[in-house]
């Protein structure tokens, strides 16, 4: 046989010709690479554009997978199937097994283009996400990637991020340090405080606006709790918050500022 006479071989029980298959499949395999081209050039480009990781991604994904289904529409056109009843079957069908089969994929997937829309964080920032915090490593169409702050990676699934509340611990660049400071009730309140804001003020890194705030907070059992709030510089909030700790205690001490410890009283009773 010719090779005309092979490509023109109509398949037993159908209208369907080998040429008809080889077309099908050249198509088919034509589409699936342009699809992964186009996609990556267009992620290149939205990238080049300043658009966010997150957004390029799913972006680039959805193009794919319609200009894949693009390839299978006009393959079936190939095989001599019509083309508007094979895609409205196909989509109904597939509409009903993505549907059950990947809910929680496809609500990854919405999820993450929401956070690429609203943008509630950015690679590198100190965040708390449903009881988890660390900082952002990769936002991606369907996860997104943390490190706490002892060196362990969470992965977690964006539609958990999008339905629960976010805490951005950097995404201003000021913070306020809020202290609490027992001292005695014997204590003189007054000189306390004047002692604390004297420790902020001489801090080289306590901005000044907004002032530091020093007062009376509540009085506890066995101690009256002075506020002590400064402000600094986000970068700065942890080395600040530690150093003052130490140094107001130890200002404290020199002064004669007693910080006091929680105590029981036990009264013993003799009978007569």
């Amino acid at each position: 046989m010719s090779i005309e006479e092979i490509l023109n071989f109509m398949i037993p029980f159908t209208s369907i010709t080998v040429f008809n298959i080889i077309s099908a499949i050249v198509v088919i395999v034509a589409g699936y690479i342009i699809a992964i081209i186009f996609s990556k050039y267009l992620k290149r480009t939205m990238l080049k554009a300043k658009m966010t990781d997150i957004l390029a991604e799913f972006t680039s994904r959805v193009v794919k997978i319609l200009v894949i289904i693009f390839a299978f529409a006009v393959a079936i056109g190939f095989l001599g199937i019509d083309v508007g009843s094979a895609v409205i079957s196909l989509s109904v069908v597939s509409g009903f097994v993505f549907g059950f089969a990947f809910q929680e994929t496809l609500g990854n997937l919405a999820a993450g283009f929401m956070i690429a829309i609203t943008k509630p964080f950015r690679v590198g920032d100190y965040v708390d996400i449903a009881g988890n915090a660390g900082s952002i490593n990769h936002v991606g169409a369907s996860i997104t990637t943390m490190t706490t702050y002892d060196n362990k990676r969470i992965v977690i699934p964006n539609s958990k991020i999008w339905g629960n509340p976010i805490v951005n611990y950097t995404a201003l660049n000021q913070r306020m340090i809020d202290m609490r400071v027992g001292i005695s009730y014997k204590d003189n309140i007054g000189k306390a405080i004047t002692i604390a804001l004297n420790v902020i003020k001489k801090h080289e890194k306590v901005i000044t606006d907004p002032a530091p705030t020093v007062a009376v907070a509540d009085l506890g059992d066995s101690s009256v709790n002075l506020l002590v709030r400064p402000w600094v510089q986000t970068s700065d909030y942890w080395k600040v918050k530690w150093d003052l700790t130490q140094q107001i205690k130890e200002a404290f001490d020199k002064e004669g500022i007693t910080i006091p410890f929680p105590q029981t009283d036990v009264h013993l009773f003799q009978k007569k």
